[in-house]
């Protein structure tokens, strides 16, 4: 079983000693993790992420592989899955993506200042100064809702390979109860309203879930928390990430309860 686990912005796979998929090496010791641009534009990414695969030695090099994309590291899998970037050298059986932006985020909205103004203006004179010391930013903008309706347009599908889409719907890192107060209160539907503190059950929803939301928040479905002291989550992201796994490579039918 040859897997691969896509990472989300921001955070880069490794960061003072810790993974962004928390413990999740240990617990799938001969899956890939590429290494992308944490604050790189969704093409930047992608095109970073097909170099990780393609220089990763598999353990069946003959097997397909199976991706398991967190938050925007879906996106940087549906461009590269999208523009055939991985083709022939490698064979995809299936994408999961876990609370991916599909439809954007409502956060990335506030940031970046979708109706245009001050605050977009802000943001556009921010992103010079840290263009200056070499830092991409193209990436929250890739997050808007506007953008990825876009991205949307130009990605439409991913061929005949499935895709397996999970959400989050909880709160336990106390700065992400703000977030997750102000996405309920911008949604217009049940599914905007319901989020895990950055992206909406709804925008991560691009195929119907497998199984209901995860009662964690966005930080919390890799493993990690913002609270002090030990920064870890208490929801168990492993056993879930064991469903997402079985469930993409044909195993056990996954169950919320395991």
């Amino acid at each position: 079983m040859n897997l691969v686990f896509a990472s989300g912005f921001l955070v880069p796979q490794r960061f003072l000693g810790l993974d962004y998929f928390r413990d999740l090496r240990t617990e799938f010791p001969d899956a890939c993790f590429p290494n992308v641009p944490a604050d790189g534009s969704v093409e930047v990414r992608a095109r970073a992420f097909v170099d990780g695969v393609m220089g990763f030695r598999f353990p069946d090099p003959m097997a397909p592989i199976h991706i398991v994309a967190h938050s925007m590291g879906g996106l940087d899998a549906r461009f590269a899955l999208h523009q055939k970037l991985l083709e022939p050298r490698v064979r995809v059986a299936s994408l999961s993506t876990i609370s991916t932006p599909h439809s954007g985020s409502p956060i990335a909205d506030l940031i970046v200042g979708q109706s245009g103004g001050l605050q977009e203006a802000m943001y556009a004179w921010v992103a010079r100064v840290i263009a200056e010391f070499g830092i991409p930013t193209g990436a929250l903008r890739d997050l808007t809702t506007a953008q990825c309706a876009q991205f949307n347009v130009n990605h439409p599908d991913i061929g005949t390979i499935p895709c397996h889409c999970y959400a989050g719907n909880g709160v336990e890192s106390l700065p992400l109860g703000l977030t997750h107060a102000y996405i309920r209160h911008v949604g217009q539907t049940p599914a905007e309203q319901e989020n895990d503190g950055l992206v909406s059950v709804a925008s991560a929803s691009w195929k119907k879930l497998v199984e209901p939301p995860w009662p964690t928040d966005h930080v919390g479905e890799v493993g990690h928390s913002l609270n002090p002291p030990n920064f870890t989550s208490r929801f168990d992201h492993r056993a879930a990430v064991r469903r997402v796994v079985a469930h993409a490579t044909g195993g056990a039918p996954p169950t919320a309860g395991d």
